[in-house]
């Protein structure tokens, strides 16, 4: 909340606009700081559900066989991508406190994942199968790590590049406009990182897919040749649609 000091004057446009050669009214006392964190959550183990019910799980993948073919899920990585952006303005007020200047303090973005693996009651029990579908998994958890990374440097780079073409510092404006331009500062950097944010998923569907390969699980299911997924598992994901 921005005060609004007390009487309100009404500012001719010739103040509030510096005259040829004069200092501006309004500059940034220091640099803006933009800090973007990327954030990964312990990783999480669960082998609690049969293969037979973890056929119901709906995942974001596309199987890769053909409408003949059948995957059996082993188990899957799920964790969702978190972006948490915060926003500090400040302001000044100048000219005998009859204009004010609005500006960027501090803007901070956390993007954090929380990884959780899933791997049915019978793989966990098979060691031989249980290490090759971790090490599977882990491969979409390593994917998430490397996309929010990446977009990390992406997003602090896109907001200092869109803010200093518009200016980290608003104004002179009369101080009854404080609220109504800090709102759309605010706004501004919120929309920019949404933009990011959409491209951002998109590649990490992308991504996830690329794991997903038919080559890849097949290599996963020749790791261990003597394991067998237990028949309901097998006719469960005969019937399940995807």
């Amino acid at each position: 909340m921005f005060p609004v000091p007390g009487p309100l004057i009404v500012v001719s446009a010739a103040l509030l606009a510096a005259g040829g050669g004069a200092a501006p009214l309004c500059t940034l006392p220091e640099p803006v700081k933009i800090i973007v964190e990327p954030r990964t959550a312990d990783l999480v183990y669960d082998h609690s559900r049969s293969m037979a019910a973890l056929q119901g799980q709906q995942l974001d993948t596309i199987n890769p066989y053909g409408f003949d073919g059948v995957a059996v899920t082993q188990g899957f990585m799920e964790g969702a991508i978190a972006m948490r952006p915060s926003v500090k303005l400040d302001y000044r007020l100048v000219a005998g406190a009859r204009a004010a200047c609005v500006f960027y303090d501090t803007i901070k973005v956390e993007i954090s994942i929380t990884p959780r693996i899933t791997v049915a009651s019978e793989v966990w029990g098979d060691p031989c199968m249980r290490r090759a579908v971790i090490d599977h998994e882990m491969k979409h958890v390593m994917t998430d790590r490397r996309i929010i990374n990446k977009y990390g440097r992406v997003m602090g780079e896109r907001l200092h590049r869109a803010l200093a073409e518009r200016g980290f510092i608003a104004g002179p404006m009369h101080p009854e406009d404080m609220e109504a331009v800090a709102r759309r500062m605010q706004q501004v950097v919120f929309q920019i990182l949404e933009h990011e944010y959409k491209k951002m998923a998109l590649e990490r569907a992308e991504a996830q897919q690329a794991v997903d390969s038919r080559e890849e699980y097949d290599r996963v299911s020749a790791l261990c040749p003597d394991f067998k997924a237990p028949q309901g598992a097998a006719d469960a994901a005969r019937t399940r649609g995807w």
